[in-house]
């Protein structure tokens, strides 16, 4: 079976302007949909058994708790 190589050729720039594309428009969505943000600090509590028996952590963030 014979190959043509124009059609070899545009096959391929095609196949390249494609993947080009979609790796600029990747990068572009990552910018736009995910702003700095701050970080956050928790603290894990260390586990215990509630009211109801189940095991459990308290997870929060010392800057918004009094008592931390």
């Amino acid at each position: 079976m014979d190959w043509d190589p124009e059609i070899l050729a545009r096959l391929r720039s095609s196949r390249e302007e494609t993947s080009l594309r979609l790796k600029e428009r990747t990068i572009s969505n990552r910018g736009a949909s995910q702003p700095h943000l701050p970080e956050i600090k928790m603290v894990v509590g260390d586990w215990y058994t509630d009211e109801l028996g189940n095991r459990a952590r308290m997870i929060y963030n010392p800057e918004t708790v009094e008592d931390a």
